[in-house]
């Protein structure tokens, strides 16, 4: 009798800090944005810091009306330095005060190696701009074992 195992049935008993491996983390955070932090494409928010070997799972981004004008333009990306739209690539939450949970599917799975900084960055500038805020949250698991490859017969 043969016993084939891959990543996903290999026991995962290692633990971090309250939690054992491969449980879910949610990290949210509310930034306050004046006019001049979005004022310019490209511009960088600085939202959260992931830890080495976190595995992404799920993300919400929402924000307030920042972007007052009848046609608004305002688009944010989140991501990190290697991706700036790794997580959300022109979402328009600040358009009119919205949220949304459509990630981008290559982030599903993403594990980041290192300790990294999660930003927001300003992919389109609003048409009239206002003082508001985003909210982000993230859920991700510890695992240093954890591989996106496909499981392997062993």
């Amino acid at each position: 009798m043969a016993t084939y195992t891959t990543q996903r049935t290999q026991k995962f008993g290692v633990v971090y800090g309250t939690g054992q491996s491969r449980q879910l983390v949610t990290d949210t955070v509310t930034v306050s944005l004046t006019t001049a932090m979005i004022d310019n494409t490209n511009d960088e928010v600085e939202l959260l810091y992931v830890p080495a070997g976190a595995v992404f799972d799920s993300a919400v981004i929402s924000a307030t009306d920042m972007d007052t004008n009848g046609t608004p333009t305002l688009a944010f990306d989140v991501g990190d330095d290697s991706d700036e739209d790794r997580i959300f690539a022109a979402s328009t939450v600040g358009q009119a005060g919205t949220m949304s949970a459509a990630w981008a599917r290559t982030a599903h799975g993403y594990k980041w190696t290192s300790a990294t900084k999660i930003k927001a960055y300003v992919q389109a500038v609003s048409a009239t701009g206002a003082a508001g805020s985003i909210t982000f949250t993230i859920r991700y698991f510890v695992d240093p074992n954890f591989s996106a490859t496909n499981a392997v017969v062993s």
